[in-house]
Formats: C-alpha cells, sequence, structure tokens
C-alpha cells in the first residue's frame, strides 16, 4: 500500500540521518609558525580537558615559515602523505595572505591537492591583524583594521576555493576587541603581534567548536584567565563561528 511505502521512507531517512551524524577527528595535524606554535600549549590542553581527551594532536611550526615554505619542505609533505590525519590545519605567515595574495593562494591550492590525496579536511586557520597595524608595511596596512580585513578576506576567500572551512579565530579576535578593547589589547604580547595567554585561549576555544562542532561555553576549563573573561572569548567563539 502507497502509505506503507511513505512511512517507511520517511522511518529509513530518520533512522540514517541520526546514524550520520559526523565522526570527531581522531588524529590533526597544524601546520604552521610561530602563530601555531603559540597557541600549540593551550590547544592541547584544553582538548585534553575536554571530552575529546583522546585526540591526537601533532604540529609542525617553526618560526616565521610561509606555505610556501611548507609545500617545499620534506618533513611537511611526508607527514600530509603518511601521517594519516584526519584533518589538517593549515596556517601561513603572518604578513603574508595580506600582502602577498596570489603567492599565498598559490601555495594553499597545491597543498590543497596533496591535502585531498591523503583523503583529509582541510581547514584554514584565520590569523589576526597586528595591534597597532602592520609597522613594515605602513603605507598598505596602518591599522589593525586594515590589515585584519584584507587577512579575513584572503583566507575565506582560499578556503572557498579548496572547499575547505576555516577557523575564524581573527574574526573573533576583532569581536573580542571591539566588545572589550582592554582585553582585546591582552590578546597580544608585548610585540603586538604574537598571542598571549588570553590570545591563546581564544584561539583554543575557536579551534575547539572548529573541530569538535561543539560549543566552548560548556567547556570548564579556563586557563589562568578568570571566569568573565573566559565567558566573554568563549561566547565570542561560539557568536563568530555560529553567525
Amino acid at each position: 500500500m502507497p502509505w506503507r511505502h511513505n512511512l517507511f521512507l520517511t522511518l529509513l531517512a530518520l533512522f540514517l540521518g541520526s546514524g550520520c551524524s559526523a565522526k570527531p577527528p581522531e588524529k590533526i595535524l597544524f601546520i604552521g609558525n610561530s602563530y601555531t606554535g603559540g597557541i600549540r600549549k593551550m590547544v592541547t590542553e584544553l582538548i585534553k580537558q575536554s571530552p575529546h581527551s583522546e585526540t591526537l594532536i601533532s604540529f609542525i611550526n617553526p618560526g616565521g615559515k610561509t606555505l610556501e615554505f611548507h609545500l617545499n619542505n620534506k618533513r611537511t609533505i611526508d607527514e600530509i602523505k603518511h601521517g594519516q590525519f584526519d584533518l589538517i590545519v593549515l596556517q601561513d605567515q603572518s604578513q603574508f595572505p595580506a600582502l602577498f595574495p596570489d603567492r599565498f593562494e598559490k601555495a594553499a591550492l597545491a597543498l590543497d591537492e596533496i591535502i585531498d590525496e591523503s583523503e583529509s579536511k582541510l581547514i584554514f586557520y584565520e590569523t589576526w591583524g597586528r595591534r597597532d597595524g602592520d609597522s613594515k608595511n605602513q603605507k598598505l596596512f596602518p591599522t589593525y583594521d586594515s590589515m585584519q580585513k584584507a587577512l579575513s578576506k584572503n583566507y575565506h576567500s582560499i578556503a572557498q576555493k579548496c572547499g575547505a572551512d576555516v577557523a575564524p579565530v581573527g574574526s573573533t579576535w576583532k569581536m573580542v576587541r571591539e566588545k572589550n578593547p582592554k582585553l582585546g589589547n591582552e590578546l597580544y604580547r608585548s610585540d603586538g603581534s604574537h598571542p598571549s595567554e588570553k590570545g591563546a585561549y581564544l584561539a583554543a576555544c575557536v579551534f575547539y567548536i572548529t573541530l569538535f562542532d561543539e560549543d566552548p561555553r560548556k567547556l570548564k576549563f579556563n586557563g589562568e584567565l578568570s571566569t568573565a573573561e573566559a565567558n566573554l572569548i568563549k561566547a565570542a567563539a561560539f557568536s563568530t563561528r555560529k553567525n
């Protein structure tokens, strides 16, 4: 009877839908430089304190290196090809995507091809603008906002071209700066570039929701931050990712 056939199809769809939620990643590789190294400890600790404590996380983060470097680095390519990672995170040198978008895109596309062949999923780590703009390139990026705008635009553009995801760390950083300027300044180390403990915590919260699609506001781990600071950052990470 037709109604029985329709009922069967409906129940089958519900059954399949309930069993098709994405499996959490078990093995993740972060590729970048000091902006990755600067969050390494915090990301590892936050995940260890979460329901995903068994996740294996590896890092390749020599200071100051670009994706062009990693494309030609034997260790990086060997890890991508043979490491059997579920997810691979790419981060370019902090100024490079804004200053040299064509070269950034070319290297990212080439790495994406290798990552595709390894059957890993790709995520781009969107970084943040320097606190007072790019002091070495003042004519191009005299302010934080101008640098952040270029970084966000180019990271999201390449992610779309690769069919990849973005961990919107830079966008969350911007939201915190706007909501709480004092805390926003404290996201940086004294050099106005690299992440402080608070900046690393922000990045870790963004990666938590990006990697596992779970609400960071439910996490009890606050690092060395006050409850108020941690709650603001967790809420910003959730809001940026979901919007």
